[in-house]
């Protein structure tokens, strides 16, 4: 089974022609290959990625250079380091297949181990190669920076990690840099000289400035390139150029807030109202846009940005089909459109955008934009139909983080998608509040049998977490009671919980082996693997302590073969 991962992510960004060279932070940049984390920290606007895709396309590292945009959906540790495992796999495609095993396993496993597994994996690698991780002030889980720094720790002796971010991440920088094992690079080394300004000038064919005015100009932005290279395309063919140098003094939200709106002003009514409704989008294409926009010939004006916007435009694949804006400029964009639209127009933009993610298959994109305006139900709607799948590729934190976002009160008027969210609290740990859930819907399920069973599998599930056996046993044949014979899902995950708790007893061996094969055949019956391959592996194990060990060695492989084809089946292995 496949995981959605949006190949997007994974896109070395290309170099763009035309870059002003910068040798001075090409030769810094090298050293990466000499040390365990290059930290290249800015904020916003100081050409941070720029860089990094021009070292990589100078300088390609001798094993290659695996690339991570990350976004504010990778908080969840699973999906951090399935596109982390992703990314490698771009250099080495066989890379990892037992950490993302037990990455995907609604069981959970410490993050140490999928990672041990991950690193024995890359420990003989021959060649030194980076994978750069993009924007990682986006990440703000302990647990992934708890990950990030058991890697560093224990990091691969050719693999070099490369962080951009806006501020300093929550890892043991001090440490590394007391060892020499880190190199800096920050705002002042990325700030434009005098002499580069001149060249990034000639290069966008901004207006012909003496030697003065250059100088007045890197003076007023701080050698910043964003800045530096906005204000070139907001002073057009203005015969003030001293004039409108002058004006833009202070912060640099001051700066950006006045080359906005100077630079949106040059533009044709069209292309201004395109790029604000647009700016909505972390991703886009000709199509969505369209969507978005309700125009035609999107494809053919990010084309037209493309060439002309001054590198505010990057490409994220190579047949140009998808772009992003720079983020600086998204966020400014998305701040003129909320001061010069209704809310109501913003909404409207959001709810197309779900609309045509949903029909074109990206679950993830329609839920962000469902629920950005507040459209709860349709949110609901599609969170449900992703939920089982997310629960066996072990993303509970996705799944988790996407129904916090609707009030209780409202969940209260879906009750199954009510439900997931218990049992999606019970295997994220959250017990007192699973528990809370599970009681209010026990109370208010009478009269649904099989809602009633659903609740019992994820109180049987939260009792053997918390080590109640017997509260365990009773609830997993309660929910069999309650289940309809044809809902052969649950009925397969509570047969498992019954047989899982009971097998360890010498005495209880043959109830656990009939509950364990109603849960394989049922299981195999519907395609989830995951199920059907514990049940495999358990049944093995009980094969084992009775003595059986050629029939449990041979079960053991069919369990294996099982686990092939779900990512959340990791015990057999």
């Amino acid at each position: 089974m496949e995981t959605s991962l949006l190949a997007t992510k994974l896109f070395v960004p290309p170099a763009r022609p035309g870059l002003v060279p910068r040798p001075r932070l090409m030769e810094r940049l090298q050293t990466a290959l000499t040390c365990r984390l290059t930290l290249v920290s800015a904020q916003a606007g100081y050409g941070k990625s720029t860089v990094l895709t021009q070292w990589i396309s100078e300088n390609r590292p001798p094993g290659g250079a695996a690339w991570l945009s990350l976004d504010e959906g990778d908080n969840d540790p699973v999906r951090f380091w399935d596109y982390f495992i992703a990314a490698l796999r771009t250099l080495r495609p066989t890379t990892g297949e037992t950490a993302l095993a037990l990455l995907r396993s609604p069981q959970p496993y410490p993050t140490e181990s999928v990672l041990t597994a991950l690193i024995n994996d890359l420990a003989n690698e021959s060649s030194d190669y980076v994978v750069v991780l993009d924007d990682y002030h986006l990440i703000k889980a302990e647990a992934v920076h708890a990950g990030v720094t058991f890697l560093l720790d224990h990091l691969p002796p050719k693999m070099h990690l490369v962080i951009a971010t806006r501020a300093d991440p929550h890892l043991p920088l001090a440490h590394l840099r007391g060892r020499g094992q880190m190199e800096e690079i920050g705002a002042d080394d990325l700030r434009f000289t005098a002499e580069e300004t001149a060249d990034l000038l000639k290069r966008i064919q901004g207006p012909a400035l003496s030697g003065e005015d250059i100088a007045a100009l890197n003076a007023r932005t701080e050698g910043w390139a964003v800045g530096l290279t906005m204000a070139a395309l907001s002073m057009g063919k203005r015969k003030d150029v001293q004039g409108f140098i002058a004006t833009f003094t202070g912060s640099q939200r001051h700066v950006m807030d006045y080359l906005m709106e100077e630079l949106l002003k040059q533009q044709p009514a069209e292309i201004r109202d395109f790029l604000l409704q647009t700016s909505i989008l972390e991703r886009l294409s000709g199509p969505l846009c369209d969507a978005v926009t309700g125009r035609s010939r999107s494809q053919e004006t990010l084309i037209e940005l493309e060439s002309s916007f001054g590198g505010f435009l990057v490409p994220l694949d190579e047949s140009r089909q998808w772009y992003r804006y720079h983020h600086l400029l998204a966020e400014l964009l998305r701040h003129q459109l909320e001061r010069v639209s209704e809310a109501d127009k913003v909404t409207q933009l959001h709810r197309r955008a779900s609309r045509w993610y949903e029909d074109n298959k990206f679950p993830d994109d329609a839920i962000h934009h469902a629920l950005v305006p507040g459209d709860s139900e349709k949110a609901m709607r599609l969170i449900y139909a992703q939920s089982e799948e997310r629960i066996r590729r072990g993303e509970m934190r996705t799944l988790l983080n996407w129904l916090q976002l609707i009030p209780d009160e409202i969940l209260h008027t879906h009750p199954r998608l009510y439900s997931q969210y218990g049992n999606v609290l019970v295997t994220a740990g959250q017990f007192d509040a699973a528990e809370a859930a599970l009681s209010y819907l026990e109370q208010t399920a009478q009269g649904d049998a099989n809602l009633q069973g659903e609740v019992a599998v994820s109180q049987a599930t939260l009792a053997r977490r918390r080590g109640d056996i017997s509260l365990a046993i009773e609830l997993a044949e309660k929910s069999l009671s309650l289940l309809s014979p044809d809902n052969l899902p649950t009925r397969a995950r509570a047969s498992l919980v019954l047989g899982f708790v009971v097998r360890d007893d010498p005495g209880l061996f043959e109830k656990a082996w009939s509950r364990l094969t109603d849960a394989y055949d049922m299981a195999r019956r519907v395609a989830d693997y995951w199920v059907a391959a514990s049940a495999a592996s358990y049944l093995a194990q009980i094969l084992w302590l009775r003595g059986k060990l050629n029939a449990s060695a041979q079960l053991s492989r069919e369990a294996i073969d099982l686990a092939g084809l779900s990512p959340a089946a990791s015990w057999p292995r």
